[in-house]
């Protein structure tokens, strides 16, 4: 993860890319200029918050967050916020058996699994030449007395041992999203891939598992990075980042959809949206055209280093 929140800020002007929304009005369907989400509850000093997950009714958000900087050393735990009334909580931690780093929360459409990335040693594993190994965990949030287990399926889970061990970010699985017909959307570094990074795709079995997965073809994948992916609970609308694609400078946010098996051409969202900075780990808050994502560009206070979440209105989406 570190690649990401230290790209080069290339400031490149948005070339070639027409605003998603520009056949609709331009000032009643533009996205709003975007704002520090909850800023007095998650950006004090020294903290760091991103990779945003509802809950279906919107009410609960999980998410990583950090006390310190630079962000790939310091723990990076799992956290949560409840709405109350018109505001929202003070951040909890969720409890784990080990204080693994977490990233990339998102909740089941039917409320019972918390699904996320973590680093988790796995006795499994006892005795192998492992690195730091992100693996696709459930938590079922029924039952208090639940620990994480891992997602099981074929070519699922990958382990990053060996001579690959230390190769940047490969065989470590993230970003873990379940629609509502059951196929599960993460993203992945794996040398047999279409490129450097890649969303790929692992189709329910029919039995409540999950089908051997494998990279989405072209538009949405290329032979560059293509990450942080969100897709909605019907499997029709894709939040994914680029930093290759042209666009605002950094990573930006793009939007693809799909019909039948075929998704879109990834359209940039505008640099409203997105800045001279990297912006990723975008999500819809359920039920609203509210859009919560990670950022890493400047605002009052903030160090070299430091990630916030910010929200903005897409009124040209649905959800």
């Amino acid at each position: 993860m570190k690649t990401i929140w230290l790209a080069l800020l290339t400031g490149a002007a948005l070339v070639g890319t027409i605003p998603f929304w520009a056949a609709a009005d331009p000032v009643s369907q533009a996205p709003s200029e975007p704002r520090l989400f909850l800023p007095e509850v998650l950006v004090p000093a020294g903290r760091i918050t991103l990779t945003p997950g509802f809950s279906p009714d919107g009410r609960t958000m999980y998410f990583a967050q950090t006390e310190c900087t630079p962000i790939w050393e310091c723990p990076q735990r799992l956290k949560r916020i409840e709405r109350k009334g018109d505001g929202w909580s003070s951040p909890e931690r969720v409890p784990l058996p080990q204080d693994a780093r977490v990233d990339y929360p998102s909740v089941t459409p039917d409320g019972r699994y918390l699904l996320f990335s973590w680093s988790a040693t796995r006795p499994e594993y006892a005795g192998r030449d492992i690195d730091v190994n992100f693996d696709l965990w459930r938590l079922d949030l029924t039952d208090s007395a639940a620990t994480p287990e891992p997602l099981e399926g074929p070519d699922l889970n990958r382990i990053r041992e060996g001579t690959i061990k230390k190769l940047r970010f490969v065989h470590n699985e993230t970003a873990p999203i379940l629609t509502t017909a059951g196929d599960l959307y993460f993203w992945s570094e794996r040398l047999d891939g279409m490129g450097d990074r890649d969303v790929y795709v692992a189709r329910a079995d029919g039995k409540g598992g999950f089908q051997r997965p494998g990279p989405l073809p072209a538009p949405i994948n290329s032979a560059g990075s293509d990450d942080g992916a969100w897709v909605a609970a019907d499997g029709k609308t894709m939040l994914i980042t680029y930093s290759d694609r042209g666009g605002c400078g950094g990573s930006d946010l793009f939007i693809a959809h799909r019909t039948g098996d075929t998704w879109t051409t990834p359209v940039n969202l505008g640099c409203t949206i997105n800045s001279s900075a990297d912006e990723y780990a975008a999500t819809l808050i359920p039920g609203t055209r509210t859009l919560v994502f990670a950022s890493t560009r400047p605002f009052k206070g903030a160090s070299e280093y430091d990630v916030a979440l910010w929200i903005a209105e897409l009124p040209m989406v649905r959800n």
